[in-house]
């Protein structure tokens, strides 16, 4: 296949660094999916947006001449035709507020003591 820069393309996640997802295309072709290229939200954690295996539809940013290595975009996708096959199965862990009666009951004299040490350090 001949890419070019502007075509929107399906590739698949192989790999998975902190700051980019790695794909790969049609005919061995690789390229990165830098985290600035996904979202222009601050990203904590990438792996809520692809993992390996993943398909996802990106725009090609540029074309290395001398491997034919891509650089692409997600965020530069248009809205109505972005694709991924990447499902967030984390989960938010869930607290009851039980588990905050110890800080609640401790705040006041931990307050106190803050206060107290303040003064201490003034004299």
């Amino acid at each position: 296949m001949k890419y070019q820069v502007g075509q929107l393309v399906i590739g698949k996640v192989y790999n998975v660094k902190p700051y980019a997802l790695f794909m790969s295309f049609e005919d061995g072709v690789t390229g990165l999916l830098h985290i600035s290229e996904i979202s222009d939200s601050f990203i904590r954690d990438i792996e809520k947006y692809g993992s390996v295996g993943d398909e996802i539809k990106v725009k090609i940013l540029s074309i290395d001449k001398d491997n034919g290595f891509l650089r692409v975009s997600y965020k530069q996708v248009p809205q109505e035709e972005m694709y991924s096959s990447h499902t967030n199965q984390r989960r938010m862990p869930t607290t009851s507020e039980d588990e905050f009666l110890p800080l609640k009951e401790k705040l006041d004299s931990w307050i106190k003591e803050a206060y107290e040490n303040i003064e201490k350090g003034e004299n």
